[in-house]
């Protein structure tokens, strides 16, 4: 099976084998990759919605991989029983929703040795929300595809030192692991913020929104220097 680049970079991220769950899974391309390629002997594919159901059973039937892969149907985490998976996969959604599924199951969540999560938009706000709420963040990637820049980020239960919300913001390991994206990644923030400004001015030069995205680039300015990139 040839997966996207987000999706292999997501797997990249896994402690594997390990029993896993794929939350929102859409057409199971993912716990089909691992039962064909890991030792994994617990994978649960699941979506709250009947059709990708539908979709993940019918690739998982064309795959011969019944008895490997089961599907369910339901809400978040709630398709799990306590300690029934070591990991949860939770990609391709915004991050508020993200944060919605890790609250409504917090406990079951906290049960967990490994969360990897890749947000299509807001992953400050999840890193954010994670530090806050007793997950550290272990582990972080970049990846293209299309044109568009993914982040994913694989986090732990347990306590994580907040030493500057800005970095938090941007990627703690992003940073430490010095990406070859980080580059890129760097000149899209700044253009988004830009751009934002700029629209902002047009109506209301006097915002205070425009200071601060400002400080903002600055301080990125900085870090580039720092990190010589």
């Amino acid at each position: 099976m040839n997966l996207s680049p987000r999706l292999k970079k997501v797997i990249e991220l896994l402690d594997l084998p390990a029993n896993t769950a794929d939350i929102g899974t859409d057409h199971a391309y993912v716990p089909i990759y691992l039962a064909s390629n890991t030792d994994c002997s617990k994978l649960i594919a699941s979506d709250y919605n009947k059709q990708p159901c539908q979709a993940a059973l019918k690739h998982i039937h064309q795959a011969g991989l019944e008895d490997r892969v089961e599907v369910r149907q339901g809400s978040g985490l709630s398709v799990l029983d306590q300690n029934e998976v070591s990991q949860v996969i939770i990609a391709g959604m915004g991050s508020r929703t993200i944060i919605n599924i890790l609250e409504d199951d917090y406990n079951l969540a906290q049960g967990l040795e490994k969360l990897v999560l890749q947000p299509m938009a807001g992953a400050g706000s999840l890193r954010k929300w994670l530090a806050n709420n007793n997950f550290k963040i272990v582990d972080e990637a970049l990846v293209r595809e299309d044109d568009r820049l993914y982040q994913i980020i694989a986090a732990r239960p347990g306590n994580m030192k907040i030493n500057n919300e800005f970095i938090l913001e941007l990627g703690p390991k992003l940073l430490e692991n010095r990406t070859s994206l980080l580059n890129y990644y760097f000149n899209e923030l700044e253009k988004k913020w830009q751009e934002v400004i700029d629209k902002i001015s047009e109506n209301d030069a006097e915002n205070p929104k425009i200071n601060y995205l400002k400080t903002k680039i600055r301080n990125l300015a900085e870090l580039r220097s720092e990190l010589k990139i």
